[in-house]
């Protein structure tokens, strides 16, 4: 960053200037830091029409990490936040591998009822961009990239299941 351009700038060009902005967090692996991550990312995004998307992505990918892999284990576990402020939203989340290869399953799988396996076919259809690096040995990131414009639609035809 050319600290020439700050002098005399205003806050909104500070804030918006053509460095992409980037945050990394690391949470332990347990499930309460999902929804420390998924508010992480609520607060950056406040305000943008993406804030739902960024958040559903952060909550399903964190839990992922946590359900799935090393991270969740054992109490000494780990995951990794990435977020890039920028069009588009780059979110990623890196675990401590294991258990297999996140894979987004097909359209469909496990009926309307199915309590598991949909969070990444969800992702995958929102997402401009959809990938996974790493190994099961020394771990993934799983990553999206997402419209910053793009809201959250909900379909008010979509039957809704009631849990109590």
């Amino acid at each position: 960053m050319e600290n020439a351009k700050l002098v005399g700038s205003t806050a909104n060009e500070w804030l918006w200037a053509t460095e992409k902005m980037r945050w990394r967090r690391v949470y332990p692996g347990r499930v309460d830091q999902v929804r420390a991550a998924r508010a992480f990312a609520e607060t950056l995004f406040e305000g943008m029409p993406c804030v739902d998307v960024v958040a559903l992505a952060v909550g399903e990918l964190a839990a992922n990490a946590v359900r799935h892999t090393r991270s969740g284990e054992g109490g000494d576990g780990w995951f990794g936040l990435e977020v890039v402020c920028d069009n588009p939203v780059y979110i990623a989340v890196t675990d401590m591998g294991g258990h297999g290869i996140p894979t987004v399953l097909p359209e469909g799988y496990g009926g309307s009822y199915s309590e598991s396996g949909r969070g990444l076919r969800i992702l995958y259809e929102l997402a401009l961009m959809f990938g996974m690096h790493g190994s099961s040995t020394l771990g993934h990131t799983v990553w999206v990239d997402l419209d910053l414009n793009r809201k959250l639609e909900v379909d008010a035809q979509a039957p809704v299941q009631l849990v109590s």
